[in-house]
């Protein structure tokens, strides 16, 4: 599902983006009125849910964004933000300092991400570090920007469609060889999924692996 949101609605996910895609409703600014908020679960964008506090207080509507979510605003970085609301100045902050960390993580600096002449179109004479950052940017955007955590290949596939297989290949096994990824299988048979077996990674002896760290291995 692609829908079109308007940009409140776009300025409301960014908020939950930037804040590692969750928070309480009533803390998230900008505040969206329930039917919107309704139109954006009905989506699949957001999930909602009453949870309680961690300090005790009455029960209280959670709100969580979905892979949807995740996927629609690395469809939409272009999307109209051009709301009246004042938040869309602390969403920036937030998506700036989200951006701070990532770049510290890559060891990257500001100018090389912006200053640099846009990198060619895969399958024009793109390069492997290309690809190497497409699975890094979108792995955190799966992750909510969290490192440790585990991501199924097929997911990581499924959001990078443009970038051919054999680059995203050696582009996470130069990830490993440098101690930034690690690709791991699922041993129980149950959990290997249909995506599973057709995402494999094969490592240069042949054996396969299905499920992909950044900073490590995590629980």
């Amino acid at each position: 599902m692609n829908p079109e949101l308007k940009p409140i609605e776009a300025l409301f996910l960014w908020r939950l983006a930037a804040t590692g895609g969750e928070g309480w409703n009533k803390e998230i600014k900008p505040a969206l009125e329930a039917p919107a908020r309704r139109r954006l679960e009905a989506a699949r964008l957001i999930e909602t849910a009453k949870r309680k506090p961690p300090d005790g207080r009455a029960a209280a509507l959670h709100v969580a964004l979905t892979d949807g979510g995740w996927a629609w605003l690395g469809a939409h970085l272009d999307a109209d933000l051009n709301t009246k609301s004042t938040a869309g100045t602390e969403v920036l902050r937030l998506v700036l300092l989200r951006l701070k960390g990532f770049l510290e993580r890559r060891d990257l600096s500001l100018g090389e991400l912006l200053a640099e002449a846009p990198a060619p179109a895969f399958g024009a004479g793109a390069e492997d570090g290309d690809a190497a950052v497409l699975a890094s940017s979108t792995y955190y955007a799966i992750t909510g920007g969290r490192p440790n955590v585990r991501v199924h290949l097929a997911e990581l596939r499924r959001r990078l469609p443009a970038v051919p297989r054999d680059d995203l290949d050696r582009a996470l096994l130069d990830l490993q060889t440098k101690g930034e990824a690690t690709l791991y299988r699922l041993d129980d048979p149950r959990e290997i999924r249909e995506e599973d077996r057709e995402a494999v990674f094969l490592t240069p002896s042949g054996e396969e692996r299905h499920i992909l760290y950044l900073g490590g291995r995590g629980s």
